[in-house]
C-alpha cells in the first residue's frame, strides 16, 4: 500500500472546486443491489429514469467491446447481459461522465470522455489477456474510466487547459508540475476525492491519486495495488493517450518507467503486438493497429 495522501495537500488542491457528490439515482441502484435478492427489474427502471443515463449505458453495452451479434435495444435485457456486478460500475462511469460534463460537448470534453472509455475497455482486455480474473477486469476497467475524472474538473474552471498541457508536455515539463504551475491544483489529487467520495475501493482510489507519481506505485508494498497501477500505464500507453487528448506523442513518463511498469507484469516490449492484436480483436484500436 502507498503511503497515506496528506490531507493537508488535499485541501490546497480543493481551493475552488467542489467534488460532485454521487447522484441519487446511483445510490439507489447501489441500495438495490445490496439487498438480499436484487431485482434486476427494479434496477433497470431507476436506470430509466434518466434517458441520458439509459441511453449511454445502451451505448456501451452495445460497443464494440462486448463484441454482441444483435444490438440490446433495452435496459432490462442490459441488465441481464451484464450481470449485478459490472451493471453498478457501468453505470457508475456513466453517471460520472454525466454528472462531470454538465452538459458541456466542446471538442475536448467529448475527446476526454471517449479516451477514458478506450482506456478503461483496454486496462479490462489487458487484464483478461493476463488471465487475472474477473474482480481485477472490473477494477481495471473502473481505474481507466475514473483516473482521469480530475480532468474535467479542472477543465470546468480553465477553458484553455488542453492548449496550456499542450504546450508544457511539448516541453516534456511532468503532467503534475503543469497543472500546479498554471492551475494550482492537479488532477490526480482531484480524482482520488470523487473516487473516495463515491465510493470505491482503497486500491483503485490510491492508484487514481498517484498514477503519475510511478515511483510511489511501483515501490508498493501491495501487489495488487500495483499490479491495477501497471495495467493502466499499459492501457494509456496502448491507446496512446497522451496524443489522444493533448496531440504530444512523446511519452516521457513511459520511457523512464515503461520497463519497471512491463516487469510488474511479468511482460517486455516483445509481448506488446500480442498485446496489441488482442486489443484489436475486441474493438480497441491500438499504437500497433490503427
Amino acid at each position: 500500500m502507498v503511503k497515506p495522501i496528506d490531507m493537508k495537500t488535499v485541501e490546497q488542491q480543493l481551493a475552488g472546486f467542489t467534488i460532485p457528490p454521487q447522484p441519487e439515482v446511483l445510490l439507489r441502484i447501489k441500495q438495490e443491489i445490496e439487498q438480499d435478492d436484487p431485482n434486476i427489474n427494479t434496477i433497470a427502471t431507476l436506470i430509466n429514469m434518466d434517458i441520458g443515463i439509459a441511453g449511454f449505458t445502451l451505448k456501451v453495452v452495445n460497443s464494440a467491446y462486448f463484441g454482441l451479434r444483435r444490438k440490446i435495444s433495452s435496459i432490462e435485457h442490459a441488465c441481464k447481459f451484464l450481470g449485478l456486478n459490472r451493471v453498478i460500475k457501468l453505470v457508475s462511469s456513466v453517471v460520472l461522465r454525466f454528472t462531470l460534463s454538465d452538459g458541456r460537448t466542446d471538442p475536448f470534453t467529448t475527446r476526454q470522455w471517449n479516451c477514458a472509455m478506450d482506456v478503461g475497455s483496454a486496462a479490462m482486455l489487458i487484464a483478461q489477456h493476463l488471465r487475472l480474473g474477473s474482480d481485477c477486469m472490473d477494477d481495471c476497467y473502473s481505474i481507466g474510466l475514473f483516473h482521469n475524472a480530475g480532468i474535467a474538473l479542472i477543465h470546468s474552471q480553465f477553458p484553455d487547459y488542453a492548449k496550456v498541457m499542450k504546450v508544457g508536455l511539448s516541453n516534456q515539463l511532468p503532467i503534475a508540475e503543469i497543472e500546479q504551475r498554471y492551475f494550482h491544483t492537479n488532477h490526480e489529487v482531484l480524482g482520488f476525492m470523487i473516487a473516495q467520495s463515491w465510493g470505491l475501493s482503497a486500491e483503485i482510489a490510491n492508484v487514481i491519486a498517484y498514477h503519475h507519481t510511478p515511483m510511489q506505485l511501483l515501490a508498493s508494498s501491495d501487489l495488487y495495488e500495483k499490479r491495477l497501477f501497471a495495467i493502466l500505464k499499459l492501457a494509456e500507453h496502448m491507446i496512446g493517450e497522451q496524443q489522444f487528448l493533448f496531440d504530444v506523442a512523446e511519452e516521457s513518463e513511459w520511457s523512464q518507467y515503461g520497463e519497471a511498469i512491463l516487469d510488474v507484469l511479468e511482460l517486455d516490449d516483445m509481448h506488446l503486438l500480442d498485446v496489441g492484436d488482442y486489443l484489436l480483436e475486441n474493438g480497441v484500436e491500438n499504437h500497433f493497429h490503427r
